[in-house]
């Protein structure tokens, strides 16, 4: 682990991420060394600085340190996840915070093992809050994601669909949701709620290179019993859903283009 880019592994007590969860976070999919998404990764983390007016990073000092932390196990040559954490520091006072140099966090750990043949998504009876100045970034604050995941644990599947306070889809868990209807891919608006995820926007842009239509929605669940397909995708790649509320899914149907071509770019 790389605190402020020096071997470690702890941070002060009044640092704002912990008191406050003032801060930002990117988890990083590397390659043999290389991350395919780095530029999307440095794009959102850049917007989330601008929006809580945390000083911007230097992306080629983030990139150095990161290649760091994969120097060591031959890691290098494998599929590893960097991530990391920018928060405010101890900069301020209470709520009120203060200008200053941000604590920079990264640290490394091994690639998660993904399912093969697709996963049971559950429908969450946790809600995400709406309107939110910071709908589509990273912030370090997850606890609706905590508890939502204490619900899916509990319920004995490893991935959830989360919505709004108004019962429209969001997001799952840890991924952006995508489904698949006579030819169209959708996918919900995130403008309100929820994480614009890097991978997200590989796949819509995958999606019309190869000619597809593609539509941002705001839709209950109840349309989803009449898809052809359902997939997510993370900064670690797809996952195709198998079953959700009872009714099967094709975990064929999602297209064979797009999960070549993101196969392809963490390979």
């Amino acid at each position: 682990m790389l605190i402020n880019g020096q071997c470690g592994d702890s941070i002060a007590v009044l640092d704002r991420g912990l008191q406050y969860g003032d801060g930002l976070f990117e988890t990083i999919a590397f390659i043999h060394g290389n991350a395919p998404l780095w530029d999307r990764h440095m794009a959102r983390l850049s917007a989330g600085c601008m929006a809580l007016a945390l000083p911007q990073q230097d992306a080629l000092r983030l990139a150095h340190e990161a290649r760091q932390l994969l120097q060591s196990d031959d890691a290098l040559f494998g599929r590893h996840v960097v991530k990391i954490i920018i928060t405010r520091g101890e900069h301020g006072s209470a709520y009120f915070p203060r200008e200053g140099e941000a604590t920079r966090i990264l640290y490394r750990r091994d690639w998660p093992q993904r399912a093969q043949r697709g996963i049971d998504l559950l429908r969450c009876q946790t809600r995400l809050a709406t309107g939110s100045p910071f709908a589509g970034l990273k912030t370090l604050n997850r606890l609706e994601q905590v508890i939502a995941a204490a619900e899916i644990k509990k319920a004995g599947f490893q991935e959830g669909l989360l919505c709004d306070a108004d019962g429209f889809m969001v997001e799952a868990l840890m991924s952006n949701l995508f489904w698949l209807k006579q030819g169209v891919l959708y996918t919900p608006l995130l403008d309100r709620c929820g994480v614009s995820g890097v991978m997200r926007a590989e796949v819509i842009g995958q999606a019309e290179h190869f000619g597809m239509r593609v539509r941002k929605v705001r839709k209950t669940p109840e349309v989803l019993m009449s898809a052809q397909a359902m997939f997510l995708s993370n900064a670690l790649g797809l996952t195709a859903v198998r079953e959700f509320s009872g009714r099967r899914m094709d975990v064929d149907a999602v297209p064979l283009k797009i999960r070549n071509a993101i196969q392809q770019l963490l390979s």
